[in-house]
């Protein structure tokens, strides 16, 4: 049976990880989360800890901010569910482990990296078999365009990863304010 990606997407605290966690639960198999946060200050140590309970001991438990491919097999070797949250912060850990970005090309060299690390995992989903794997992601790209240099890279970058994963999900969820809708059975497909 061919592997299924679903993309989970919404704005901060919209509930979109509870939704991811409930789909989860809801399918059968063994169960993974996969957290790509790092603990970096007092907010996202709280944040962490917040996740960490509510998930309980049901989950095999990975943390791997950047080499998602690397961890590959070994996740899938433990789960048939996969639950990876979140690709925001997945893009951040590379932004902050490419140092600094002096400008344009900087930039391009940033997106190229985390989009090449981003299609080798699905590649190796896609020739997984059985399993179903959900990605968390921000929808960053409704608000106002970002006042700097760096916010707008980042911004551009993260856009570009959630097309990348909607492009090839089976499915696709929106959270907005707790309330979920699924997007892709509406997607309009022009031709020409």
């Amino acid at each position: 049976m061919k592997s299924q990606i679903i993309l989970c997407s919404g704005g901060a605290r919209s509930g979109k990880s509870e939704f991811a966690e409930r789909l989860a639960l809801s399918t059968e198999g063994r169960k993974a989360y996969v957290a790509t946060g790092q603990a970096f200050d007092e907010e996202m140590v709280n944040r962490i800890k917040k996740h960490q309970e509510r998930r309980g001991d049901i989950w095999r438990n990975f943390e791997v901010p950047l080499y998602l491919a690397k961890e590959w097999q070994n996740i899938s070797q433990s789960a048939d569910v996969i639950l990876i949250d979140c690709l925001t912060m997945f893009t951040t850990n590379h932004m902050m482990a490419h140092g600094s970005i002096q400008g344009q090309q900087d930039a391009n060299d940033l997106e190229e990296a985390v989009l090449s690390e981003l299609e080798s995992l699905l590649s190796l989903i896609a020739s997984s078999d059985g399993k179903t794997v959900i990605f968390v992601t921000n929808e960053i790209g409704l608000g106002i365009v970002p006042d700097n240099k760096l916010a707008r890279y980042f911004r551009d970058i993260a856009g570009r990863v959630n097309r990348t994963v909607a492009t090839v999900a089976n499915k696709l969820y929106l959270t907005i304010s707790g309330v979920t809708i699924e997007l892709k059975s509406q997607e309009v497909h022009i031709n020409g």
